[in-house]
């Protein structure tokens, strides 16, 4: 079976060919959110998807999602969708790297952009337990398959946070169409949490358990 560092390396490399593809794109302007948004249609196609699967769920009051980077799918018109959302804190005020697995919540403001890091919530942060009053978890990842095995970037931040989850929030992956693989393909270890759901730009993928 491919290790996971090659499936990582592989990914990566995909990723940035289909960034570079796209640079001639113009960035389109959004009038309600700060976040700037990098490819309308993927953006789109991904808010379209997140809103209808939130919605087969009932009333999500408190999603867990994250600030996507330039190389992950366009997550900047899905986020002001929900009046609050908790979203990953990597760093304290003063710009250190915090030990462990951190919340804030984002109810449509501006954010702070630590150099090097994904944009975060300008609060105070919240406890990792934080994650355990979301009904909803939208994680980013490398590529999933169809086991509902996910492939992260190896720093196992999710690994940490997801264990204090509510056992009725399912989570959902988000990645791009290609990125969705065959059951098995990922190595699964014994602290990987398996996803509910797989959302891409074009689908949302319902994961069976067995």
């Amino acid at each position: 079976m491919t290790t996971k560092t090659t499936l990582r390396a592989e990914a990566r490399r995909r990723r940035r060919g289909r960034r570079r593809d796209a640079d001639s794109r113009p960035f389109e302007a959004s009038g309600s959110t700060p976040i700037p948004v990098r490819d309308l249609a993927e953006a789109r196609g991904i808010a379209g998807r997140v809103l209808a699967f939130a919605s087969s769920l009932g009333g999500i009051t408190l999603p867990a999602m994250f600030v996507s980077t330039p190389l992950e799918p366009d997550l900047s018109l899905t986020l002001p969708l929900f009046p609050r959302v908790l979203l990953p804190v990597l760093v304290d005020e003063a710009g250190a790297g915090l030990a462990e697995p951190s919340w804030g919540i984002w109810e449509g403001g501006s954010l702070a952009h630590p150099p090097g890091m994904p944009a975060q919530p300008a609060t105070a942060p919240l406890p990792a337990q934080a994650i355990g009053d979301a009904d909803l978890i939208v994680v980013p990842a490398l590529a999933v398959s169809l086991d509902g095995t996910r492939l992260g970037q190896g720093g196992g931040w999710y690994d940490r946070a997801l264990p204090h989850r509510a056992p009725s929030a399912p989570v959902a992956a988000v990645v791009f169409d290609d990125e969705v693989l065959a059951p098995g393909s990922i190595p699964r270890e014994v602290h990987d949490v398996r996803v509910d759901a797989i959302i891409t730009p074009t689908r949302v993928i319902g994961i069976a358990r067995s």
